[in-house]
């Protein structure tokens, strides 16, 4: 048999977990000294602390860990445990790639604070238009991006499923509702295609706006088009006003290579 010091050497834990396992009943040692109170381990138990040391890193609780290696789940019940967590992992790993995503264009913006735009600007009017649309107001901590793409993927359901026809390309426009933003994702229909679920409204037509055209891959490069677009209008000594709005002229769903996007900008 292995003292406690050597058993835990051997297992890659601390003396003091191994003691801490003891006492909740989740490895108990093979004999204790009745005279010096010294923990004596098996080496068979070997592989019932790398069981329960890769579950806890798994994220289960002890309690959790116990009911495993005791076998005190039915197949049903360990099932649910174990695509439980692995949903809760998959969630955090989306979690992470999107705050990563989220990071990254934010260096990329940070390297390009001092470098010239090369999108084209161009002063015009616009029309108004007609269009049923999702719209949310962000939380604390919500970004744009997180809402955005979750509310047009509704929205083409939506138009979808009631076969209504489009009259131009899909639409997003933010604006301030008391401080706090207000993304909309919309579809260019006629208002009495509207279907149920979305909201009918119009975009007012705009006699002054900065427009600039985004081209990309990759969508997450539009904060740095917009990001040169508010400094182009106050280079222009211009003072936005109203919602701004995004055409999306080309998008990867609708089969192309990328992302083309008018980005509009209106002006007092």
């Amino acid at each position: 048999m292995l003292s406690i010091g050597d058993f835990a050497r051997r297992a890659g834990v601390s003396v003091r977990m191994l003691r801490h396992y003891d006492r909740l009943g989740l490895l108990v040692p093979t004999r204790v000294d009745e005279f010096t109170g010294y923990r004596f381990y098996r080496a068979d138990q070997l592989g019932r602390v790398n069981r329960l040391v890769a579950l806890k890193d798994l994220g289960f609780t002890l309690e959790q860990v116990g009911q495993v290696l005791d076998g005190r789940l039915n197949d049903r019940q360990l099932h649910h445990l174990l695509t439980t967590r692995r949903d809760e992992l998959a969630a955090q790993i989306a979690g992470d790639r999107l705050r990563l995503h989220q990071v990254e264009a934010r260096l990329r913006s940070i390297e390009k604070e001092n470098t010239m735009s090369h999108n084209e600007t161009r002063l015009t009017s616009l029309p108004a238009l007609q269009v049923a649309q999702l719209s949310v107001t962000l939380t604390e901590g919500q970004s744009v991006g997180e809402v955005v793409s979750p509310l047009f993927g509704r929205v083409a359901q939506l138009v979808a499923s009631s076969g209504a026809q489009r009259r131009g390309p899909d639409i997003g426009h933010y604006g301030d509702d008391s401080g706090a933003m207000t993304v909309a994702a919309a579809a260019q229909l006629a208002l009495e295609d509207t279907p149920p679920g979305l909201v009918a409204a119009t975009l007012a037509s705009v006699e002054h706006a900065l427009v600039a055209t985004y081209a990309g891959v990759e969508i997450d490069g539009i904060s740095d088009a917009w990001q040169d677009l508010a400094r182009e209008v106050e280079a222009r000594g211009l003072t936005p006003v109203g919602p701004c709005r995004e055409v999306y002229l080309q998008t990867p769903h609708d089969g192309d290579a990328g992302w083309v996007v008018e980005l509009q900008q209106p002006l007092a």
